[in-house]
């Protein structure tokens, strides 16, 4: 994870540390989210990630999943082949407006829209995926890799041959 990316995650915890509750929720589950399980028991199978995949798998069921609309150079049919659950922020399981932490799932094969927003963010992967910056190259951080996205900054991920899992954050 990129050192920026680091400090942001530093800054959500220190956040999360005061609990909150704005009142929204939202508790559709979604396509894409059939692959979770079999995506999640995957990581588990890597020695480092164990804890992780553990704790995504008892998280899970309280996660508030949304899908947002396709944009830009999103691929066919993103729609129905990605899901974001909401851990913490506006209808996540903990429902607050100051931080946003999630978990983003994508099908085999799907690309994320171009899009940019205000608040700086960092995905750290727990899956392979690649991801792109303005008109920069396409990168692959790797499974524990990472992914610091400055404000404003025009970005994309895609997955390749299996599903993508991403857990972000945004301090807002």
């Amino acid at each position: 994870m990129p050192l920026e990316g680091r400090e942001l995650a530093e800054k959500v915890f220190v956040r999360l540390d005061t609990p909150s509750d704005d009142g929204q929720r939202a508790g559709t589950r979604y396509p894409a989210c059939e692959s979770l399980e079999a995506t999640i028991s995957a990581l588990a199978k890597e020695p480092q990630f164990r804890d992780i995949a553990a704790a995504l798998k008892a998280v899970e069921p309280m996660l508030r999943w949304r899908r947002r609309k396709s944009g830009p150079n999103g691929s066919p049919g993103y729609v129905e082949q990605h899901a974001n659950g909401i851990i913490c922020g506006p209808g996540g399981a903990e429902s607050r407006s100051d931080v946003q932490l999630g978990l983003t799932i994508m099908l085999p094969q799907t690309r994320y829209p171009d899009h940019s927003h205000l608040p700086e963010e960092a995905y750290p992967l727990l899956s392979p995926g690649e991801f792109r910056q303005g008109d920069g190259e396409w990168v692959a951080p790797g499974l524990g890799g990472g992914i610091f996205n400055t404000p404003n900054v025009m970005h994309a991920m895609r997955s390749g041959a299996s599903p993508f899992l991403a857990l972000w954050c945004l301090l807002v």
